[in-house]
């Protein structure tokens, strides 16, 4: 009877270490992350930095507090985030956004995960007693409950333009942003530099240690 070889495809997190991996978590230099004193974190954080053009990055444990902490720095309580109605900050972690940073979740009509700028423009709301203060435009790249739909530069270009006009903090799901640069060969900080955050993720195919 012939050998056969299953392949998982229920999620791009299932992938394990490969024994070349496991090996250099085990050698790897380590330290108190508090004091600064790992060298490895500060490294990795260095290198994330590097690549997606920004002054700094921090490693956290998971793509989900990767995106809360982004949300909660760059807002106040009540305030209102703008994103597609299938985003993965939605659907997938658990209200956090709510719980964590008392922000207000405005899912958008999308087509395939993909928002427009006219959409985004008109759910803005007007500054108001009254009114949540829509402070933040979330996007995600490449799209997980569209079946990896990579969102276009261009669609990318003409929100902010719309986000910048009106004082909006630009933040971008990024856990697959790898996908999005390998299948298009679009630069990493080139997608990064249109968003005032960006989050990505290590779990994704890499066999990588997170969130193991």
């Amino acid at each position: 009877m012939a050998d056969i070889k299953i392949i998982d495809l229920r999620s791009d997190t299932v992938t394990k270490p490969t024994p070349a991996m496991r090996r250099a978590m085990a050698e790897a230099e380590v330290g108190d992350d508090v004091f600064g004193d790992d060298p490895t974190v500060k490294r990795l954080e260095a290198m994330a930095a590097e690549m997606l053009g920004k002054e700094a990055a921090l490693f956290v444990p998971s793509g989900t507090m990767a995106n809360q902490v982004s949300l909660h720095t760059a807002s106040q309580r009540g305030d209102e985030v703008l994103c597609g109605t299938d985003c993965h900050i939605i659907n997938y972690e658990v209200g956090a956004p709510a719980v964590l940073s008392g922000l207000m979740m405005h899912p958008l009509p999308d087509e395939k995960g993909i928002l427009s700028a006219d959409t985004i423009e008109k759910n803005i709301r007007p500054r108001n007693i009254h009114n949540p203060l829509t402070a933040i435009v979330a996007l995600e790249n490449t799209h997980n409950r569209a079946g990896g739909t990579i969102y276009p530069l261009d669609a990318i270009a003409e929100i902010e333009k719309v986000a910048r006009r009106y004082g909006l903090w630009m933040h971008l799901d990024g856990a697959r942003l790898w996908n999005a640069h390998v299948a298009t060969g679009i630069p990493l900080d080139t997608y990064a530099g249109h968003f005032d955050s960006v989050t990505v993720c290590l779990s994704k195919g890499l066999g990588a240690p997170v969130d193991r």
